[in-house]
């Protein structure tokens, strides 16, 4: 029997989703057709995404066809553009499995009355010296993989503890970094951020907030809030949702990261196969639609946040 992390929608949840990007159950099916017989015309592209993955892809994208098959395409192609981060990034890789002794990256299973996905990360100690934050990285778009092949949701509320976070952890942000984190999750992955709430935050991350800010688009720079406590955020979340460790009535985080461990386990044949992927640039199309990101085809530049 399949392991179940995420709590199963109810149709009409699901239906509630659909309906902010204009879409019905059915005639989001036929969009999910279509997009499958554009990938399989793809010949420089893996053909492996489920209707599970492109519904996600169909969500964040709001239901723009052209916008979805370019992020379908940066999805495949991400991978090899920032090796330094997707390279041995399979969640049981010796790279991967350090990240979790020092750092929680967890979806909560229940999603809030917005039908909105809360996302919890949160350092468990405070020693930033075996800290990889391109190790961090690659976990984080693991979770983006496991959402995309198990989670169905509107958008996603990012709540980062930093009760442990000290500047040590900091410098590890460098601006490269903060910059291809940014590429990758608004030009490839599915993510549609409501709100990014940073608690027990330590009164020198001023400065590298501004920094960040000053990296991002005002637009997403906007979303992002900053508070001294956790008060003000967790009592505004339905405490149902919420793990003990702030109150509410959900399984700790150490207990939900071992049934969140158990899932990856079970998706661990996706895993395995997603290290093979291959994207064939010499079958790959004359011109790019996205082409403020990777220009023409065969000729990829980084693209510089606005």
């Amino acid at each position: 029997m399949v392991f179940q992390y995420f709590e199963p929608i109810t149709n009409e949840m699901e239906c509630k989703i659909w309906k902010t990007i204009g879409r019905t159950k059915t005639t989001a099916q036929k969009d999910i057709d279509l997009i499958k017989t554009w990938l399989n015309s793809q010949l420089h592209l893996p053909h492996t995404l489920s209707d599970q993955q492109i519904a996600s892809f169909l969500i964040v994208g709001k239901g723009n066809i052209e916008k979805i098959k370019s992020k379908i395409d940066m999805y495949y192609t991400m991978r090899f553009l920032y090796p330094e981060i997707f390279s041995d990034s399979h969640p049981f890789s010796k790279k991967c499995l350090n990240v979790y002794k020092f750092l929680y990256t967890l979806p909560l299973p229940k999603t809030n009355k917005d039908l909105n996905r809360i996302l919890v990360l949160k350092l468990k100690d405070a020693d930033p010296s075996e800290l990889d934050a391109y190790a961090c990285c690659a976990s984080l778009m693991n979770m983006a993989d496991m959402r995309m092949l198990e989670d169905f949701c509107d958008g996603h509320l990012i709540i980062v503890d930093m009760e442990f976070c000290r500047m040590g952890h900091l410098a590890k942000l460098t601006p490269k970094l903060i910059r291809d984190i940014y590429n990758i999750l608004g030009k490839a992955f599915t993510t549609r951020v409501v709100a990014i709430h940073l608690i027990n935050a330590p009164l020198f991350l001023d400065q590298a907030i501004f920094l960040i800010k000053s990296l991002i688009k005002p637009k997403v720079a906007n979303r992002i809030f900053v508070h001294k406590d956790m008060k003000s955020v967790v009592e505004s979340i339905d405490k149902n949702i919420l793990p003990k460790d702030y109150g509410g009535y959900e399984d700790s985080l150490e207990e939900l990261e071992a049934k969140y461990l158990k899932k990856m386990e079970d998706r661990k044949d996706f895993f395995d196969q997603r290290e093979n992927w291959v994207v064939m640039e010499d079958l790959r199309p004359s011109k790019v639609s996205n082409d403020e990101f990777l220009g023409y085809y065969g000729n990829f530049k980084k693209l510089d946040v606005d």
